[in-house]
């Protein structure tokens, strides 16, 4: 990464950042229209909100340090968007599906192995392996 650039991973961030603010703002939505969604969906409106709270802020930062340690934009690219749309599709199945279904599955299996992924690579740089 040339240090006069900004990192590829700042693209991720943002779109993140911009998604936490539209499920905050869905959260409010639905309390505010509780009469008028079906019963089950504040509840899931919640978890979605939490969910992408816990997760992706870690996935984020393990995205940004393997950056800054040499990775080549492309990775940044696949992971981060990758990243992105496990969380759409947990969004999307959590919050207007009620009960399991895939979207909402391969949504948070998605976000777990992308996680898993970058901390293993973490930890692989700091022992010299890639």
């Amino acid at each position: 990464m040339d240090s006069l650039s900004l990192p590829v991973a700042s693209l991720y961030i943002g779109l993140h950042g911009l998604f936490a603010v539209f499920l905050a703002n869905f959260v409010l939505y639905v309390r505010l229209r509780s009469d008028k969604v079906p019963e089950w969906q504040p509840d899931a409106a919640l978890r979605v909100q939490a969910n992408f709270v816990e997760n992706v802020p870690l996935a984020l930062l393990l995205l940004f340090l393997i950056e800054v340690q040499g990775a080549p934009g492309e990775f940044v690219h696949v992971f981060g968007a990758a990243l992105f749309l496990c969380r759409l599709m947990h969004a999307y199945g959590l919050g207007t599906k009620e009960g399991a279904n895939y979207p909402r599955l391969i949504g948070a299996q998605g976000t777990f192995l992308i996680i898993s992924i970058l901390s293993f690579v973490c930890v692989a740089i700091f022992f010299g392996l890639v």
